[in-house]
């Protein structure tokens, strides 16, 4: 009962709260230069050294046999950039590692016989409008 709670209380203040810099009164413009900003670290995160992309579908070599293939994201609940939140949420990716169907959770290192395996990075980042249209998912894994 209580997780349930919590979780419904997490949800409608990550809804309800606006970010102080995100006001109807400053306007698309803003906003897509906050994004324009946002997707650009992220890119440059992307393409960090150790870092190895890959878009859904695409496959990731990161070498010593250790692949990753992006196939769905099955959550993205990581609290948006212009909302504040009492969670921080998470992003899981299933995927196939090294030929064999796992799940990935932004963060958190997955150990395979091939090494060790960490969604690092994932772009474009969590944004409550997104003025255009959400550009499509970019995943960066590192080896360890």
């Amino acid at each position: 009962m209580r997780a349930a709670l919590f979780s419904v209380l997490a949800l409608a203040a990550c809804a309800a709260t606006p970010a102080p810099d995100s006001s109807p009164a400053q306007g698309g413009a803003a906003l897509a230069a906050q994004i324009r900003a946002d997707n650009q670290r992220l890119d440059a995160d992307l393409h960090a050294s150790g870092v190895v992309s890959a878009a859904m579908g695409e496959t990731a070599d990161l070498g010593g046999g250790l692949t990753v293939k992006p196939l769905e994201v099955i959550e993205d609940s990581r609290c948006p950039s212009n909302v504040t939140c009492v969670w921080a949420g998470r992003l899981r990716l299933r995927a196939e590692v090294s030929g064999v169907a796992h799940e990935l959770t932004l963060g958190e290192p997955l150990q395979t016989s091939n090494g060790t395996v960490t969604l690092a990075v994932v772009s474009p980042g969590a944004w409550s409008q997104w003025p255009g249209g959400k550009p499509p998912y970019r995943f960066g894994f590192r080896k360890s």
